[in-house]
């Protein structure tokens, strides 16, 4: 959870860029300490720990007594326990890049464009090239050692990336990439911007950890991660831009330029007019008609894009002002930088895959579309069949009034309507549902949504509302903000945005509060609806190794209409596993609701004994 908001966030960036400007030398050591304070509280709390666990057993040597004493209080135990659990926490190990691992032998022409590269950049070494099935390129760095570095590099290359790129345009975008790493880049830059993707990936790993180390590293970065983040911004900006320059400088300004065009206006182009009439077909047979990566290739040689239609996508992303929710520039920014304009980009003659895979990248795209048919026919067949049963029963719906329908009819009515026949339809339908349930989260979001593409604000109110779900936030967050931008209020779209960041702490908030109970907590007689408990009863009195049965309730300062209960049972007969019988109750509580389960017996027997103290019997 960020310590602090997006506009305190946008105001610390800003000072930065403002300190780059007026005392750059200045802001360079104080980003390099501030760099470093990582490192510095992370190895002083592991020698903390290290020098109280050798002092405590240098002291035993001298001290029968207090041999006894931490043999007894298990104390050097516990801290030996801290000790390990906080490397085991700082050993962040991460997940390779999925893809295709390409050799030198297989692919010697790709290799020879990296070794070149790298040789002109002084970049770091790279050590596993990956063809993946993205639109993309990028130098991924793991640190194998956690924070404690020796970094893996790998080179990941989409294949669709190089049908879509000449070899010269390839070369600019790999070059780009290269020169993150580059000595070229700068020392002090490069080492930067690997402590930055370092930092990034190892906060992430301790925001998903729930062992102690990590618990105690996470409030020192939940403070640190944010301000260390935004004091970098400014150098990471201009990383880019300083990248774009080496990418020009190895192939040339012009070619720096189409490949960044190309690559902004290729992408919504393929998914507009590739991937949603691939998927559609799943709405009309039960299996692909064909293999989906061979025919994006032959998409793009069949489909290119013609002057207009890319000189409106360029036009469009031109429009796109440069923000601070991203280290990327604006395309305008970014072309504005290399003194160019827009360049006219036409499909090239022999692509960098042609060029640089040959066949050979083809039949890995033949093994790519194998794997994704594999994995995908079973949902593109229940798609399939659920599209034939929702128009069937919607051609059903559509002769009856909707005051004639229950609550469910009525619902699927809207959602049938919305995605299959029109907004126009759907949206009254929705409204008349929202009628009979103002609360109803996912009416509210369509209603919103049908409203903001017809450019119509009121849509806005219908997200606020939407936005209390957890599941609903990100996308609300995104379509406001979107929505405001596009109409010129920026201040009402950072505030927008703001707004949605404040209510995903609430449900971070939320979910900390409800990811354990023990013995510690403050525990309360349940306040239950009765419908609620007539099933939790039911349901046990149907499990035969649960006899008596006690409830209690954990208060909490989050969406307390969200309650938190928790269910101590006593086992009934004989018994082989406590821990696999609690897991059994649980799993087998089919009610709505907030459940911790323990036995009375057993590790959780502390916890049980306060659930009877506190709570009542209900079984």
């Amino acid at each position: 959870m960020s310590s602090i908001s997006e506009e305190e966030f946008i105001q610390l960036v800003r000072k930065a860029e403002q300190e780059t400007i007026t005392n750059p030398r200045r802001y360079l050591i104080k980003l390099a300490l501030f760099a470093m304070l990582g490192y510095i509280v992370i190895f002083g709390v592991l020698l903390a720990l290290l020098g109280f666990a050798g002092g405590l057993v240098a002291a035993a040597f001298f001290s029968t007594a207090l041999i006894f004493f931490l043999l007894k209080k298990k104390l050097i135990f516990v801290i030996l326990l801290a000790i390990w659990v906080l490397l085991r926490a700082l050993w962040v190990r991460f997940e390779e890049p999925e893809g295709y691992t390409l050799t030198r032998k297989e692919f010697p022409r790709l290799f020879e464009e990296i070794d070149q590269l790298g040789k002109q950049l002084k970049a770091l070494k790279i050590h596993r090239v990956i063809l993946d099935n993205q639109l993309n390129a990028a130098v991924i760095q793991h640190p194998r050692l956690g924070v404690f570095g020796w970094h893996q590099n790998y080179l990941v290359v989409g294949y669709p990336l190089m049908l879509t790129l000449s070899p010269e345009e390839m070369r600019s975008v790999l070059a780009h990439e290269f020169g993150h790493l580059s000595g070229n880049h700068g020392r002090f830059h490069g080492w930067i911007y690997r402590v930055r993707l370092s930092w990034l990936q190892v906060m992430s790993a301790f925001e998903d950890g729930q062992s102690w180390g990590a618990s105690l590293m996470r409030k020192f970065f939940n403070w640190y991660s944010p301000k260390f983040e935004a004091y970098s911004f400014a150098l990471a900006r201009s990383n880019e831009y300083e990248a774009d320059a080496i990418a020009a400088e190895l192939t040339s300004s012009r070619t720096a330029a189409s490949a960044l065009v190309n690559v902004y206006a290729t992408a919504p182009y393929i998914d507009d007019h590739y991937w949603k009439s691939y998927f559609q077909h799943a709405d009309k047979v039960a299996e692909p008609p064909f293999a989906p990566f061979a025919g994006l290739a032959s998409f793009l040689d069949r489909n290119p894009l013609t002057r207009e239609e890319m000189k409106g996508r360029i036009d469009a992303e031109m429009q796109v002002e440069t923000h601070y929710a991203n280290t990327h520039p604006s395309l305008r920014d970014r072309l504005q930088n290399l003194g160019q304009q827009p360049p006219e980009v036409a499909t090239p003659e022999v692509s960098a895959a042609d060029a640089w895979l040959g066949d050979s990248g083809r039949q890995v795209m033949l093994d790519f579309d194998q794997q994704w048919l594999a994995m995908n026919s079973d949902a593109w067949r229940e798609r399939f069949e659920y599209v034939a049963n929702a128009r069937e029963q919607l051609q059903k719906l559509e002769g009856r009034a909707p005051a004639e329908l229950s609550d469910d009819e009525l619902w699927n009515y809207a959602c049938w309507s919305r995605e299959f026949v029109s907004d126009d339809q759907a949206l009254p339908l929705f409204q008349t549902f929202q009628g009979r349930d103002p609360e109803a989260l996912g009416c509210a979001f369509y209603i919103g949504c049908i409203l903001l593409q017809r450019g119509d604000e009121a849509g806005l109110e219908h997200l606020a509302l939407a936005r209390t779900s957890p599941n609903l936030i990100g996308d609300c967050a995104h379509l406001g903000y979107q929505f405001l931008q596009d109409k010129g209020k920026e201040a009402e779209a950072d505030a927008w945005w703001q707004a949605s960041l404040d209510q995903q702490d609430i449900f971070i908030a939320a979910q900390q509060e409800r990811q354990s109970v023990g013995p510690k907590d403050t525990l309360v007689q349940p306040e239950i609806p009765a419908e609620l408990l007539e099933q939790l009863v039911a349901n046990l009195r149907h499990q035969p190794k649960v006899g008596r049965v006690w409830l209690a309730q954990k208060p909490v300062r989050h969406l307390p209409e969200h309650p938190v209960y928790i269910l101590a049972f006593k086992a009934r007969g004989w018994v082989f596993s406590i821990d696999k019988l609690q897991a059994q109750v649980a799993e087998q509580l089919d009610v709505e609701g907030n459940f911790f389960v323990v036995c009375k017996s057993g590790d959780g027997k502390s916890l049980a004994k306060k659930v009877i103290k506190k709570g009542r019997r209900i079984v």
